[in-house]
C-alpha cells in the first residue's frame, strides 16, 4: 500500500546527482508491464516487458519481486469482453519463462494481498515456492505455489472452512515462507485495528498461532525478523490521532518469540520498514504536537537517530537508508536517502514522465 507523506522542506533541497553512497538496484514497474532496474547511480541497468497471455489485454496496477530477483508475481486481466477474467502469473527472470498461473477471476485487487500488502518473503526463492492470499465470493483462500513443479503444494488452498478459523471475509496476508510453510496473518474486512492472530500452515498439516502481526509491519529477507507495531495500554502515549481510541506507541520484534523492540510515544505509528541494511528500522507516523506525519529512524539498539518529514512513497530500505517516490514535473523520481551516514539528505537518482510506476523491490 502506498504511503504518503506530506512535502516538508526536504524537497525543496533534491536535488538530481548521479552520485550514490551504496550499490543497489531499484525496480520500477509500470501500468504497461514494463519492468525498469536502475542503479544506484542512476543508471538503466535494463528493460523489458513482462509476457501477456493473448487472453488479457490489461496489467494490474503492482507487481511483487523475490528477495534476490530471480521471481516477479504480476497480475492481467481482460477488460474488453467484461468477464471479469483475470490471472495471476510468475515470471522466472533466470530461465526467462513463466513458470505459474493461477485463475484470479472475481478477485480484485483489494482483495489479493501481494496487490495490497506486498512482502517478497513470501517467495521462498530456494524452494522455489510463492504463498499468496485472496477473497473470491466473499471467501478467502491461502495458496501456496510451487513453482518448481507448477502446481499447489499439499494439493489445495487453505480455505476458511479448512483452516476452521473464523473469519469468512479476511483476507491472509503471507509474510514468510519457508518451503512449503508460511506465516500469515488474517486481515478483517473493514477492521480499524493494526494488529492481528497470525499463524502458521504447513500444507497437510494443522494450523497453529503464533502470536500476532500486522498489515504495517515489515519482514528483514534473509533473517526473517518481524518489526510490527503495536498498542500497548502499559506504556505512555501522547498521540491518538483524532477519532481514534488507541496509538500505536510500540515496535515488537518477532524472531524466535515475540519482544518489545522500541517504544515512542510521542507518534501513532502507522508504517515501518527495515532501512539501512537491517541496522535501523524507518518508522513514520502522525505527531499529535507537530500536526502531521514524521518519518523517524530508530538504531538497532532502539535508539533514535534522526527525525524529518518529507514526500516519499513506495519506500524500501538500501544497504545505506531507503529509497523512495515523489512527484516530479507530472511524472515520479525516485529518491535515495543516507541514513547510514546521519545525513538524511534525500538524493534524486532517477525521474520518468510516466505517473503510473511503482518502486516494487530493491535489491542489495
Amino acid at each position: 500500500m502506498i504511503q504518503r507523506f506530506i512535502l516538508g522542506l526536504v524537497i525543496a533541497l533534491i536535488s538530481i546527482t548521479a552520485q550514490a553512497q551504496s550499490s543497489w538496484t531499484a525496480w520500477i514497474y509500470a501500468a504497461d508491464g514494463s519492468v525498469v532496474r536502475v542503479s544506484s547511480q542512476g543508471a538503466i541497468i535494463d528493460a523489458y516487458t513482462l509476457p501477456l497471455n493473448p487472453a488479457f489485454n490489461a496489467y494490474g496496477p503492482s507487481a511483487l519481486v523475490s528477495p534476490n530477483g530471480r521471481f516477479i508475481a504480476y497480475t492481467t486481466a481482460d477488460t474488453i469482453t467484461g468477464l471479469g477474467n483475470q490471472q495471476l502469473f510468475v515470471y522466472d527472470t533466470q530461465a526467462d519463462i513463466i513458470r505459474f498461473t493461477y485463475d484470479l477471476t472475481g478477485v480484485s485487487a483489494e482483495d489479493l494481498s501481494f496487490a495490497q500488502y506486498p512482502h517478497s518473503t513470501a517467495f521462498d526463492e530456494s524452494a522455489q515456492t510463492l504463498a499468496f492470499g485472496l477473497v473470491r465470493e466473499g471467501t478467502w483462500e491461502l495458496v501456496v505455489a510451487n513453482l518448481a513443479t507448477e502446481s499447489l503444494s499439499g494439493g489445495a488452498p487453505l480455505t476458511a472452512a479448512d483452516a476452521e478459523l473464523e473469519g469468512g471475509n479476511a483476507l491472509p496476508v503471507p509474510e514468510i515462507v519457508s518451503g512449503n510453510a508460511v506465516r500469515f496473518f488474517l486481515l478483517t474486512a473493514g477492521s480499524s485495528f493494526r494488529e492481528y492472530p497470525a499463524y502458521l500452515w504447513t500444507p497437510g498439516q494443522a494450523v497453529s498461532e503464533v502470536g500476532a502481526s500486522s498489515p504495517y509491519s515489515a519482514v528483514l529477507p534473509g533473517s526473517g525478523e518481524i518489526a510490527t507495531p503495536a498498542h500497548d495500554e502499559s506504556l505512555e502515549s501522547a498521540a491518538t490521532p483524532e477519532g481514534s481510541t488507541l496509538a500505536y506507541n510500540t515496535i515488537y520484534l518477532v524472531s524466535n518469540g515475540r519482544s518489545l523492540f522500541l517504544h515512542d510515544p510521542n507518534i501513532d505509528i502507522a508504517h515501518v520498514w527495515w532501512i539501512g541494511g537491517g541496522s535501523q528500522l524507518l518508522l513514520q507516523g502522525f505527531d499529535s504536537a507537530l500536526g502531521s506525519d514524521v518519518l523517524k529512524v530508530y538504531g538497532r539498539d532502539g535508539t533514535l537517530t534522526g527525525q524529518f518529514s518529507g514526500a516519499l512513497s513506495d519506500i524500501h530500505g538500501t544497504p545505506q537508508g531507503f529509497a523512495g517516490l515523489f512527484p516530479s514535473g507530472g511524472g515520479l523520481a525516485l529518491a535515495h536517502v543516507e541514513t547510514g551516514s546521519g545525513t538524511f539528505t534525500p538524493t534524486t537518482i532517477w525521474t520518468t514522465a510516466d505517473a503510473s510506476v511503482r518502486l516494487i523491490h530493491v535489491q542489495p
